[in-house]
């Protein structure tokens, strides 16, 4: 009894630190939510109810490009996380089961491309990308972004962990390379390729300076280069500009409530097999 009593003051040390880390983080969001129910400008600001309102959404959705930008955000990072999630768990599955001369060179040349900024490869990057003639497409904003040395990595580290001994008995049966990736390897690595989505749909969806470069048009832009660059009434009223900023946060709101359990047991999963 007194055992348990003594762990009374470390454990409300730890709740009290959760609550107060909680909402330090919740607190910008939460006041972004009031002024976007506000018509008021920011000197004004105020957190009382009384001139809440909802005009703010209502000339959000009248403005025919929002609606544009959500689309265009949505199809890219709907189009960027499958095609990467695809070409990563390939990619993976051959460094991690097959084996081919230069496998390890590979890998490591791979790795070492995270240590290089993204702004050192952009250039480069843009003008294969005009000299194909992909600016102002969807093809521009989606193809270079369709694999990355992170996601292969990770599933690498998870597939490492399948035995051997399974994928041999598969080939004693006959079946291709291609029949045991889609029969034997995949289902066992849905919570990784859970985790890869999750991390690659967030990140397309804030993605800001490739669709400014790409984007030359405005039926072109993506939602987060639309609120920064449209030049509507949005930009002098912060009650409008911080209405976008919600609706572009909402996507991301429900993609973590509805998949934390599973970015929760693959983030838990690969860091065993690693």
């Amino acid at each position: 009894m007194k055992a348990g009593l003594s762990k009374w003051p470390s454990l409300l040390a730890m709740h009290l630190t959760a609550t107060l880390t909680s909402l330090l983080f919740a607190a910008p969001v939460l006041i972004v939510v009031v002024v976007s129910l506000k018509s008021t400008t920011f000197l004004e600001f105020s957190l009382s109810p009384a001139t809440w309102t909802l005009q703010n959404y209502r000339e959000v959705f009248n403005d025919p490009l929002v609606p544009r930008y959500v689309a265009n955000s949505l199809f890219v990072g709907g189009a960027v996380t499958a095609l990467t999630v695809l070409v990563d768990l390939l990619a993976a599955y051959a460094f991690a089961k097959l084996r081919f001369p230069g496998r390890d060179l590979s890998f490591g040349l791979l790795l070492a491309t995270l240590m290089l900024p993204f702004s050192a490869t952009l250039v480069p990057v843009y003008l294969i990308a005009a000299r194909l003639g992909m600016v102002d497409t969807y093809a521009g904003l989606i193809i270079p972004s369709l694999a990355g040395p992170f996601g292969v990595f990770l599933l690498r580290q998870f597939i490492r962990g399948i035995p051997d001994s399974l994928l041999e008995s598969a080939r004693i049966d006959g079946a291709s390379e291609l029949r045991i990736f889609g029969s034997v390897v995949l289902p066992l690595c849905l919570q990784p390729m859970a985790v890869l989505a999750i991390f690659t749909f967030v990140g397309s969806w804030n993605s800001f300076l490739w669709p400014l470069l790409m984007a030359q048009s405005a039926e072109m832009r993506t939602l987060t280069v639309g609120i920064a660059t449209t030049n509507t009434q949005f930009t002098q009223n912060i009650g409008g500009t911080t209405a976008v900023a919600m609706l572009s946060l909402l996507p991301m709101a429900i993609l973590f409530v509805g998949f934390q359990r599973y970015f929760v047991r693959g983030v838990l999963a690969g860091a065993l097999k690693a």
